[in-house]
C-alpha cells in the first residue's frame, strides 16, 4: 500500500467516524424524555447504598412550564420496578389547587417515570421522586426550588 493510499484510507475512516458522531442524537436532549426546553438541574435519587435514578428538571422559557422525569441509572434500567415522580408549584398549596399546579406519574417502569409538567414562570417548584429495586428504596424531596 502506498503512502497516498494509506493517507486516503485514514482520512476516509476519520471522515466516516466524524459523520457518525454528528448524526447520533445526544442523550441529554430533553425531547428524548418528552420534555421541551433546556435542562436546568439534575438530582440523584439515592438509597442508603446506591443511586438508583436521577431526576432531570427542564424549563421552557417560551411556554413558562417546568418538566421533569425520573430516569433510572443504567444498571437498574434493566428491570421493571416501581418508579414515581411528582412535580408541583407553590399554587398547589392554595385552598383550591390551580390547573397546572401538580402532575405525577407512577408505575412499574423499566427506564423512567414521567414526563410531568407544571407552570413555572414566577413560581417555585417541588420535586418528589421514588425508585425501588426489590426491597431497596431511594427517595428524593426537593422543596421550594428553582424559583423563577
Amino acid at each position: 500500500m502506498t503512502f497516498a493510499t494509506r493517507t486516503a484510507a485514514v482520512a476516509g475512516t476519520a471522515l466516516a467516524a466524524s459523520a457518525l458522531v454528528l448524526s447520533v442524537p445526544g442523550s441529554a436532549s430533553a425531547g428524548g424524555y418528552g420534555c421541551s426546553g433546556g435542562l436546568v438541574k439534575t438530582y440523584a435519587v439515592k438509597s442508603k447504598w446506591n443511586t438508583l435514578s436521577h431526576v432531570r428538571v427542564y424549563y421552557n422559557a417560551k411556554s413558562g412550564w417546568n418538566c421533569a422525569v425520573n430516569v433510572k441509572t443504567r444498571y437498574y434500567a434493566q428491570f421493571k420496578h416501581k418508579t414515581s415522580i411528582r412535580l408541583n408549584n407553590e399554587l398547589f398549596y392554595d385552598e383550591k389547587p390551580h390547573k397546572g399546579s401538580v402532575d405525577s406519574d407512577s408505575g412499574k417502569f423499566k427506564l423512567y417515570a414521567g414526563p410531568v409538567r407544571v407552570k413555572g414562570r414566577h413560581l417555585c417548584i417541588t420535586v418528589v421522586a421514588d425508585t425501588w429495586y426489590y426491597d431497596e428504596h431511594a427517595h428524593l424531596y426537593k422543596g421550594h426550588i428553582l424559583c423563577g
